[in-house]
């Protein structure tokens, strides 16, 4: 397998074998502790679940909170993760009580330890999960526990690796990380794991800084590589994301007043911005152009991928300090070789090279962001030839088969296997 070098920051991923034959996670046990699953928002953990599985890993989910509702992407039902539904709210059940007796008498010292801070800091109801999946760990042969998000999924992972006896490690993307709420309690939350994963180097950078001595790993989120598009050149501009502030797309409207070409702006995804935003439209006189389609199944969102000219997400730092990792919509778009506009954000460099395959503005600049949508849709060749660059720059990097290997490293490195 191939690990991606911590020492190396800039360096590009290099391939790992893809040999259908070579199953490198054969005898594996991993249990994944989820804040919710599945969430269409986080179909990167999907794939990841479905590149595990294909590895030989046998993997198990356990997730705080019921799945979302409304479309889920298709693969969804490839996965064949046994998934179970933590009490939102425990209560000491002949279930509960007797996991947490199980677990208690196998490990009483780190019970005890555990349950007294839990008591002290308010953490009494992340503590009785964690004995339950502690005690799953321990029924099911579970070798290692992996958490996604620095929140209350690795709180209850870290716990309950702890009272079985195993090793655990963590996935860490944005808010997890940078927003207020968060950032102070990095050290609590991931002081114990084995392994930090991120999804980005700007990220690793700023990990190591706040975790010293902590093993910090860069894992892109794996995609698979659909078909290169031509971007239409009379298509409209598309938007794919949460509305919530710090994906920028009141920005994106502001700009689109300012553009010279008359053209739509297709926005796809949903949230509590979303009233906002239209309102924002009607205010600028642009209302007619911008049409809000909601959440949409996968099959739709490729359609809208297929009629766009280019693809805009201006994304910001809020100044909670919340903001994204990578985002995956961006990817999504070069590898259908569809030019992207973005803001110079959080490591968005390490994706896009400006004028070369996607184009970044400074951020809070609804002017430039203008400009450079107007400059893309009148050179629609120069727009095109971005787009496959873009292509180019993220088809080995973001392949499923990278992000597996990488992973799989960080398992075999926390479990000694």
């Amino acid at each position: 397998m191939t690990a991606v070098d911590d020492t190396h920051l800039e360096a590009r991923a290099v391939l790992p074998s893809t040999d259908p034959d070579t199953r490198d996670g054969d005898g594996l046990r991993v249990l994944y502790v989820l804040k919710r699953y599945p969430r269409l928002s986080e179909t990167f953990i999907v794939r990841e679940l479905l590149g595990l599985e294909a590895q030989g890993v046998h993997v198990g989910v356990e997730a705080l909170l019921e799945p979302e509702a409304g479309a889920q992407h298709p693969d969804v039902a490839a996965v064949r993760a046994p998934v179970r539904y933590l009490p939102r709210k425990p209560r000491w059940t002949s279930e509960l009580l007797a996991a947490h007796l199980r677990v208690g008498l196998r490990h009483p010292v780190e019970w005890s330890r555990r349950a007294v801070r839990a008591r002290r800091h308010g953490g009494w109801r992340r503590f009785q999960q964690a004995g339950m999946v502690a005690d799953r760990v321990r029924r099911d042969g579970y070798q290692h526990v992996h958490a996604h998000f620095a929140t209350a999924a690795a709180e209850v992972a870290r716990d309950a690796a702890a009272l079985a006896g195993v090793s655990f490690s963590v996935t860490a993307h944005a808010k997890d990380i940078f927003h207020v709420d968060n950032a102070d309690r990095l050290p609590e939350r991931l002081g114990e794991a084995t392994t930090v994963v991120t999804v980005s180097h700007y990220n690793v950078k700023h990990l190591r800084e706040e975790l010293p001595g902590r093993r910090v790993r860069y894992v892109p989120n794996g995609l698979p590589m659909p078909d290169a598009l031509v971007p239409n050149a009379a298509g409209p501009v598309l938007c794919v994301a949460r509305l919530v502030p710090k994906k920028g797309i009141d920005l994106l409207v502001q700009a689109m007043a300012h553009t010279t070409a008359d053209r739509m702006l297709e926005i796809i995804g949903d949230g509590p911005c979303r009233a906002d935003l239209e309102q924002l439209a009607g205010s600028l006189g642009i209302a007619d152009r911008i049409v809000f389609r909601g959440p949409l199944p996968s099959t739709e969102v490729d359609a809208a991928y297929r009629r766009c000219a280019l693809l805009a997400l201006p994304c910001r730092i809020d100044p909670d300090g919340d903001r994204d990792g990578m985002p995956t919509v961006l990817i999504e778009a070069m590898a259908r070789a569809i030019p992207v506009v973005s803001t110079d954000v959080v490591g968005l460099d390490e994706l896009i090279a400006t004028g070369r395959d996607g184009v970044l503005v400074p951020p809070e600049d609804a002017a430039a962001l203008a400009a450079a949508i107007d400059d893309l849709l009148a050179h629609p060749d120069r727009a095109a030839a971005m787009g496959a660059a873009g292509r180019t720059r993220v088809i080995g990097e973001f392949a499923p088969a990278f992000a597996t290997a990488a992973l799989l490293d960080v398992f075999h490195e926390a479990t000694g296997r």
